[in-house]
């Protein structure tokens, strides 16, 4: 399906496709479908550290704001990702500002211990430390290519903002901990 620009008087009802989306209640496994209010509290509860510069946490909100506005037009997830990469990728340049090429950042933040295994919400501990870095190790080839996926005109559409946000502010946050920052 193509997408449509909305009727004017259309503007601000769902997209078609959000009325797809539950919300389980994970105690007693009880179902409904998602509001925008659902929506607004996942992304607001994705936030950065006050460690962060002010620079990046603006760049990081405009991809929060267009993850809120996914209910309105299923099609800015795509958007809201690549501007979450996008807004990954400056953070890492804040650090290492004479590098070049998201692969070679993310390698220098590996090499730099700056992000861990750990340091993520989705990885299973299974008894990991902070040394821990199998999973970072893979970043330097997945990020980028998934950023390029976005910004060179892939025709791609599915839900995952959500998670990108997730991920990108766990990376971005443990960039500019206080135990990196030193």
């Amino acid at each position: 399906m193509a997408e449509q620009l909305k009727d004017f008087d259309d503007i601000l009802k769902p997209d078609t496709r959000s009325d797809l989306f539950t919300v389980t209640n994970l105690r007693t496994g009880d179902a409904r479908k998602a509001e925008l209010e659902d929506v607004f509290a996942l992304v607001s509860s994705i936030t950065l550290s006050d460690s962060v510069p002010e620079d990046i946490i603006s760049q990081f909100n405009i991809a929060r704001n267009l993850a809120i506005y996914t209910w309105f037009s299923y099609s800015f997830h795509q958007i809201s990702e690549l501007k979450s990469f996008s807004t990954l990728e400056s953070a890492l340049r804040h650090i290492y500002p004479h590098k070049r090429g998201l692969g070679k950042l993310i390698s220098s933040a590996v090499k730099d211990r700056r992000i861990n295994d750990i340091g993520f919400s989705h990885i299973a501990s299974d008894g990991r430390d902070e040394s821990s870095i199998n999973y970072v190790n893979k970043l330097k080839e997945l990020i980028p290519s998934f950023r390029n996926d976005l910004a060179h005109g892939s025709t791609t559409l599915h839900d995952g903002c959500f998670f990108t946000l997730r991920f990108c502010a766990e990376f971005i946050n443990q960039l500019f901990n206080d135990k990196g920052s030193e």
